[in-house]
């Protein structure tokens, strides 16, 4: 609209259920010079390096993101406003970004859509940005209020507090606080590049257990091609499971003729620890190659080989797609998979 006033709005089509179509960005700027920015509407996440960029592929060189980082984020916009401040030196340049907002919508656990109703409040956070010369830096912390609810757990969760085992049921309440950390370090020559991520979240939710993910890659331009290498590696932590219900697992099944209130008690046992060693709870490492043409200004070909490969069973890779949990037929068992991918992508 003038220097000062602009709108921004981006609009997505997806053919996959795991993300919705429709408007992904609309939002209001102000610039009142060169040195400050602030917005205010539906805005990208800024969890990654590439957050604002994920979905044009044409701006990184793989042809989907390393998805030990990037596959495990629970949301990808907010509603909100944010401020960032920039200052450009001689030999570095600094910017800092704040936000404060809410998410209502659609939330990913261990990289999979549930039957939840996902709402984050007082959602919070900071981006710190630093360049000198080849070298990137960039820190952010992000936290909110989780209150999302999963009706797959709400009725074992009543069913534990009608018996008032109170510490179980409070353990499969998703409210609380999410907290989300990054960093990364980049270093380009426009010959070649250096680049690497890492990432952490936990919350107060016990079947969400602590993840830690993290890559590091490498590539070479020769021309219009350009060759790549990239390593990656995630992982989760132990979840944290109560006690209080082992002894009813450990005396074993109950005849509902005789006993019916046992036999509620001991089905109620039993599918609470069945959840949580359906819940993922492993590592995984994954290997990349890649070839990347630009064959003309705006347009490029690539072509990706990815290695997974289980380092530990229930690594959150391979879980049920439906519900992100594993069954009793692939809980125990450590899987790896080869996927090749082929892209043509531009931008105009």
């Amino acid at each position: 609209f003038s220097d000062e006033w602009s709108v921004t709005g981006q609009l997505l089509a997806h053919t996959s259920d795991d993300r919705d179509s429709g408007v992904e960005w609309l939002y209001l700027s102000y610039r009142p010079d060169n040195a400050w920015l602030f917005r205010a509407g539906k805005l990208r996440m800024p969890f990654f390096t590439y957050s604002d960029s994920i979905d044009v592929g044409y701006s990184y060189p793989w042809i989907t993101v390393p998805a030990q980082v990037y596959g495990n984020y629970l949301f990808s916009t907010f509603n909100g406003v944010s401020g960032s401040y920039n200052f450009a030196g001689d030999n570095f340049a600094v910017n800092i970004e704040g936000y404060y907002g809410y998410f209502d919508g659609d939330v990913l656990i261990a990289g999979s859509k549930v039957d939840a109703a996902g709402r984050v409040d007082d959602l919070r956070g900071v981006v710190l940005n630093l360049n000198s010369n080849n070298i990137g830096v960039r820190l952010s912390y992000h936290r909110g209020y989780n209150d999302t609810r999963i009706g797959l757990l709400e009725p074992l969760a009543d069913g534990l507090a009608q018996f008032d085992y109170t510490d179980s049921a409070q353990s499969l309440d998703s409210a609380g606080e999410v907290t989300f950390i990054q960093a990364a370090l980049s270093y380009d020559t426009l010959s070649s590049f250096y680049k690497a991520e890492w990432v952490k979240t936990k919350s107060e939710f016990a079947a969400a257990p602590f993840l830690s993910g993290y890559y590091f890659s490498a590539g070479h331009t020769m021309a219009d091609w350009t060759v790549h290498a990239t390593y990656a590696a995630s992982s989760y932590a132990n979840p944290e499971v109560e006690t209080e219900l082992q002894p009813i697992v450990d005396a074993g099944p109950v005849d509902p003729a005789t006993d019916p209130l046992g036999a509620a008690r001991y089905g109620l046992a039993a599918g609470y620890y069945q959840l949580f060693n359906a819940l993922p709870n492993g590592s995984m490492d994954s290997y990349t190659l890649g070839v990347r043409w630009d064959f003309t200004i705006n347009q490029a070909l690539k072509f990706d080989v990815t290695y997974f490969e289980e380092t530990s069973p229930r690594s959150g890779f391979f879980a049920t797609p439906s519900t992100g949990f594993y069954t009793e037929d692939n809980s125990g068992e450590k899987y790896s998979a080869t996927l090749y991918q082929l892209g043509w992508e531009w931008v105009f």
